[in-house]
C-alpha cells in the first residue's frame, strides 16, 4: 500500500491522532532508556486501533540476548494492557539521523501485523530531527506471507534421519 494512502486511512481512522503526539511519547521515553554499554538511547511508541499510545525504551544487559530493542518493548507494554491491532510506530533515538527499527523487530511487527491482514506506518526520527517515515511492509520485503502456518514453519525445519 502507498505510504500516502497509509498516512490518509490511519489519519481518517483516528481523527484525534496525529504523527507528533506519537513522536513526542518516543522522544519522552527514550530518556528513560538502560543503556550502560553503549550510551545509546532509543524510545519507541506504539499507535492501537483503540487510539492508545503505548511507550517502549532500550534495554541493555552484559549478556547481549537479553536486551531488549525499544520496539518491542513498546508492543509488550500494549500486549500487557491487552491491546492489539498495531496502526503506527514512532523510534526516536541519540543517533543524528534517523535510525530504522533492527531486522528481529520488524519481524517481531510482522507477526502481528499479519494477525490484522495491514500494514503498520513507521515512523523515525533522528537527533537532528528528520525524519523517515515509511512502512513494514516497505522495510520487510520478502517476509513470510500471510497464509504461512506455525505448521509450515514447523515441517520445513522437520528433518528425518531416513534417507
Amino acid at each position: 500500500m502507498p505510504l500516502e494512502e497509509l498516512l490518509t486511512i490511519y489519519a481518517g481512522e483516528r481523527p484525534q491522532w496525529d504523527v507528533e503526539s506519537l513522536v513526542q511519547a518516543a522522544r519522552k521515553v527514550k530518556e528513560h532508556a538502560s543503556a550502560p554499554l553503549s550510551r545509546f538511547k532509543v524510545g519507541a511508541a506504539v499507535l492501537t486501533e483503540s487510539g492508545k499510545i503505548f511507550e517502549g525504551c532500550n534495554t541493555e544487559c552484559l549478556i547481549p540476548v537479553l536486551s531488549g530493542c525499544a520496539e518491542r518493548n513498546a508492543i509488550n507494554h500494549a500486549l500487557i494492557h491487552g491491546e492489539r491491532g498495531y496502526l503506527a510506530v514512532a523510534v526516536v533515538s541519540d543517533l543524528y539521523t534517523p535510525l530504522l527499527p533492527c531486522g528481529a523487530c520488524l519481524q517481531y511487527m510482522q507477526e502481528f501485523a499479519r494477525e490484522d491482514a495491514r500494514d503498520i506506518l513507521i515512523i523515525c526520527e533522528g537527533r537532528n530531527s528528520s525524519r523517515i517515515v515509511t512502512s513494514l511492509d516497505e522495510l520487510l520485503k520478502g517476509g513470510f506471507s500471510p497464509d504461512t502456518s506455525v505448521r509450515d514453519l514447523q515441517q520445513s525445519f522437520s528433518w528425518s534421519c531416513e534417507e
